[in-house]
């Protein structure tokens, strides 16, 4: 089995958080979210991760650990993933300060992670 983690962004508080992924029949699942402060995701390499994949959470996936968001959403401009907040029609990228209008579901994300 591989794994890999995967740094996100809460919508609502702007905190930092890793998400453990997991390699399953050559896709990416996301199996558990943690607080993590961002030096430490850089010692560890966090902030290095890319993938390619569907990211579907697995059955007991917890969301995002500072406000419990199940869906997350792929920042087009700098490819960096945040906890999604479904009741705003509108997004915000906390990674980059890019205002994003119109928010899609999406089959196959490309992630980046990190870069501070």
């Amino acid at each position: 089995m591989t794994a890999n983690v995967v740094l996100s962004k809460c919508s609502k508080h702007n905190k930092t958080f890793g998400i453990r992924v997991e390699k399953r029949e050559n896709d990416w699942v996301r199996t558990w979210a943690f607080p993590i402060d961002e030096a430490k995701a850089k010692r560890e390499g966090f902030d290095k991760t890319k993938i390619k994949g569907s990211l579907d959470g697995v059955d007991g996936f917890p969301g995002c650990p500072y406000c419990g968001n199940q869906d997350f959403m792929i920042c087009l401009g700098c490819g960096k993933m945040s906890c999604l907040n479904n009741e705003m029609k509108t997004a915000y990228c906390h990674w980059c300060n890019t205002q994003i209008n119109d928010i899609n579901a999406m089959e196959s994300f490309d992630v980046k992670s990190g870069g501070y």
